[in-house]
């Protein structure tokens, strides 16, 4: 009976936690939404039947797209997206119980926090979160003693996910285990198996070398045109959690500790917030896993997180000129009156012109693009080095071969200043120097391609 009981009460637990992280996905943080829009494009075009790297620029493997691409071949629309986001927040949430106890309700009060730090943008769907996801996963299977052939597969789906960081997750089996050749070798067996997976798909698709150019030949143009902040703040905060963290693996040889270390690893080659955020959860994870804390503090801890997203959903519903608009692939998206203007303004633009070229920041054209029901190209994601190897002369080579074409081109995008936008600039200049001037609005431009 007692039993029964602990079931029924961790059913309840766990339904309550995917239904808060789906509002606070939703409702709560919805003006921090990052790269989610786009994450959730690359998943909505392989559900429209295009090949990545052929048909549309991604700089990227494949494994989180399809991960998150899987419901959406049932349910076209993103509150699956986000209901798959919530879902594997809670499984994050149960693996992260397994060895923080009552301690990860203060993890998740901490990161629930947007300022100074906006760290909870570190827990939205795409291919950053799910590599912590796996890196967390990793931890929790060396624990379990879990066959090695398994640890290999997961190891595998990492390169697969971000595979500029994945391929060093391989380091700590060979630190730990390199007396235990049968260990390694079983480790690396299973590596290769989503490994070959992908190769396999990568021959029959015909879109090897474009996934070689742009995910390996290309990260030499993604590290240079992509410069770190010189945010002071964000390099103390850095510095104090490297040292925290060699402190304690000079102190403690634990498998588990090497794993999260690598995450420092998301901050290069952009140095901002957001990526920083994965190094200061494993920091916090380890500072939380050593620290003696009280098991009276866990319903505190719980209470004020809700207290915390009930904050942010009463600061998020306080702008005024800011509402819910639903739109048929994204009901509920919260926008400002100008972003629902703009988005009628780019309606009318499409309708008017036949062939037509959206060149604007990447969530606003596969957002644009969703709701239309339309394909990507290599013109929605004009990102500094998402182009591969020399992608500036390959790009002006596209635009040059565009016959009878109108290209629309972010103004607003184009004027910033910020320091860390990645808005290829560089191409909208080429297209304003050889297009035919048609139209402009406030934040929009029309350019002709006889």
């Amino acid at each position: 009976m007692e039993n029964k009981k602990k079931v029924f009460s961790n059913i309840l637990k766990y339904s309550f936690l995917f239904l808060l992280f789906l509002f606070g996905l939703i409702v709560s943080y919805n003006m921090f939404f990052g790269d989610s829009i786009a994450n959730l494009g690359f998943s909505y075009a392989i559900t429209k039947g295009e090949v990545p790297y052929n048909d549309f620029n991604l700089v990227i493997p494949l494994f989180s797209p399809f991960l998150y691409a899987i419901p959406l071949f049932f349910f076209h629309n993103s509150l699956v997206f986000y209901a798959t986001q919530a879902l594997l927040l809670t499984i994050l949430f149960y693996l992260l119980e397994k060895k923080l106890k009552h301690k990860v309700y203060i993890f998740f009060l901490i990161v629930s926090f947007c300022f100074p730090l906006s760290l909870v943008t570190g827990l939205f769907p795409g291919y950053n979160f799910l590599l912590f996801f796996l890196i967390v996963l990793l931890g929790y299977l060396e624990k379990c003693k879990i066959n090695d052939i398994v640890i290999g597969i997961i190891l595998g789906l990492c390169i697969l996910t971000k595979h500029t960081i994945g391929v060093f997750l391989i380091l700590p089996s060979i630190i730990f285990y390199y007396k235990n050749l049968k260990k390694l070798l079983l480790r690396f067996v299973g590596l290769l198996i989503p490994c070959f997976v992908f190769l396999i798909y990568l021959i029959i698709t015909k879109s090897f070398w474009n996934f070689m150019n742009l995910c390996v030949f290309g990260l030499f143009d993604f590290a240079s045109k992509n410069s770190t902040n010189n945010n002071i703040f964000l390099i103390v905060v850095a510095f104090l959690c490297l040292i925290y963290f060699l402190v304690v693996l000079f102190k403690k040889r634990d498998i588990d500790y090497f794993y999260l270390f690598l995450t420092i690893l998301f901050i290069f080659p952009l140095f901002d917030d957001y990526h920083l955020s994965y190094f200061i959860f494993a920091t916090l994870y380890v500072l939380l896993d050593r620290s003696n804390i009280s098991k009276r503090l866990m319903g505190p801890s719980c209470f004020l997180a809700i207290v915390v997203i009930g904050i942010w959903t009463y600061i998020s519903m306080s702008f005024l000129d800011y509402k819910f608009v639903n739109y048929s692939y994204y009901p509920m998206r919260y926008m400002s009156n100008v972003m629902e203007i703009d988005y009628k303004y780019l309606d009318s633009v499409v309708n008017k012109y036949k062939k037509m070229n959206l060149f604007l920041l990447g969530t606003e054209n596969y957002f644009y693009k969703m709701n239309n029901d339309m394909k990507l190209t290599y013109y929605d994601l004009p990102n500094y080095g998402n182009y591969g190897y020399n992608g500036f002369d390959m790009m002006k080579k596209r635009i040059d071969n565009e016959h009878d074409t109108y290209f629309v081109v972010s103004l607003a995008s184009y004027n910033d200043k910020a320091p860390n936008q990645q808005y290829y600039k560089e191409l909208v200049k080429y297209i304003f120097e050889n297009g035919n001037f048609v139209e402009k609005n406030k934040d929009y431009s029309v350019y002709y391609f006889e």
